[in-house]
């Protein structure tokens, strides 16, 4: 999902038993409202052979599954657990068809309803289900740094021409599986079924340090993500029966497919709310936009966007001689006269406290040179919808540098590539779609131009 981050806001994350417990088994869901954000939460309850009850949770936001709880409480009508080492506990009274009780966590006390969970291809209907029409391998390769990385090869029948277009799909930031999982959807799985089920072969990989993947993922830079998308194309490039090589990139990944291009040369590139403007600009808008989800506006907001900006400068100043050190947020206000709301400052304190690599090679990035030196095709699909990359500012700067650029507006859809409402990361989870046929047909016809 994925999105980019940026400095302002740390929500309240939770990641993540032993009396038997009359009827509580299976899994139950329910919805932590915090406001300006909803986190779904997933508890699995589960008989022993012995009789005695064990759970465990899961997150589908954070990509969190199996979280052990400790069951301190269970009866015909209540329910107690914890997980010491999150500071998180869970009470409640069990009624007829559902769990009312509330989540503790950090000296947080929110309410949370648990209801049984539907079956997941109700909520997920685009997600493959096999038997397949079409071959799957799972494989590896090996990035220039020597990291194994793993991940899936989708080969359609043979067309009558003997060779098929192939599509090397990089994801977005934050650690990602090979289908890009998030929200329990898994956009890349779908757009390679629906690729191979039109004559157009795929490989997805997972992230490193993710799944299957060897390597660090908290040690990487944009750097080493871009290396590694180069890697992955230049091991399909090796495989036999392929005529075309392509990159086809969602939001950090559709940058990435930029950046290779000039020095990789894929014959076709498809961009999915990938920015094309510097990262600085864009990770600005999107705290502007959480300002105003929290209420933060005029002189207040003005002075935020200001401070952030001036937070990045510093970041940028020090990146290109390789130093990390640590800023004074204080005195960034204090010398700029910034009247910064407290809670915007104490939040951008925090980010700091866990800056790294990442998010310095992030906030450095500029990828306007890249795209002048773009020649082949490119396709640059954004919603009108997306609330973390601005389709507007996005789609004119790959329209300004691209030559060869195919430019889609697409009407009502959000950062995911899914119909929707508000566009908000809050509805992600809500929406059933995973990735708008519209697109995928658009994708599809690219390709086979």
């Amino acid at each position: 999902m994925k999105a980019f981050y940026g400095l302002l806001f740390v929500f309240f994350l939770t990641i993540g038993v032993t009396p038997s417990c009359m009827a509580l088994t299976g899994r139950w869901r329910g919805d932590l409202n915090m406001g300006a954000a909803k986190l779904s939460l997933v508890f699995n309850f589960n008989e022993n052979a012995d009789g005695t009850t064990v759970a465990t949770m899961d997150c589908p936001q954070q990509n969190a599954k199996g979280i052990p709880f400790d069951v301190l409480v269970c009866t015909a009508d209540s329910v107690a657990v914890e997980c010491k080492i999150l500071g998180a506990s869970y009470t409640a009274r069990i009624e007829q068809d559902k769990i009312v009780g509330t989540f503790s966590q950090s000296g947080f006390r929110l309410p949370l309803t648990l209801e049984p969970e539907s079956d997941l291809r109700l909520r997920r209907p685009q997600t493959p289900v096999p038997p397949f029409p079409y071959e799957e391998k799972d494989t590896v390769f090996y990035s220039a740094d020597g990291t194994e990385l793993a991940g899936t090869l989708t080969i359609p029948d043979a067309t009558e021409g003997g060779k098929i277009p192939v599509v090397v799909m990089v994801t977005g930031s934050g650690p990602q599986n090979r289908d890009e999982e998030v929200f329990e959807h898994r956009p890349f799985a779908v757009i390679a079924d629906y690729l191979a089920r039109n004559g157009v072969a795929s490989f997805r990989y997972d992230d490193r340090g993710v799944s299957s993947s060897k390597g660090s993922y908290p040690a990487a830079t944009i750097d080493t993500f871009e290396t590694d998308a180069k890697s992955a194309l230049r091991f399909v490039r090796t495989l036999p029966g392929f005529d075309r090589h392509g990159v086809l990139g969602h939001s950090e990944g559709g940058t990435l497919a930029i950046l290779l291009a000039p020095e990789e040369k894929p014959d076709f590139i498809i961009s999915l709310a990938g920015v094309s403007v510097p990262v600085r600009n864009m990770l600005l808008a999107q705290n502007a936009h959480a300002l105003d989800l929290f209420g933060v506006k005029g002189e207040q907001k003005d002075a935020s966007i200001r401070f952030i900006e001036l937070t990045f400068d510093a970041i940028r100043e020090q990146y290109p001689a390789g130093e990390s050190k640590p800023l004074d947020i204080d005195a960034i206000c204090k010398e700029n006269a910034l009247d910064v709301p407290t809670v915007v400052l104490e939040s951008v304190k925090q980010n700091m406290k866990t800056r790294n690599g990442y998010f310095d090679s992030l906030v450095s990035l500029d990828p306007t040179e890249s795209l002048g030196m773009v020649t082949c095709p490119v396709l640059a699909i954004n919603g009108t919808k997306d609330t973390q990359v601005d389709a507007e500012v996005n789609l004119a700067a790959f329209s300004k540098h691209v030559r060869n650029v195919d430019v889609r507006r697409m009407e009502g859809l959000n950062h995911l590539m899914q119909h929707a409402q508000t566009g908000e990361m809050t509805e992600y989870g809500d929406i059933k779609e995973t990735v708008s046929p519209e697109v995928l047909e658009i994708i599809v016809d690219f390709i086979k131009q």
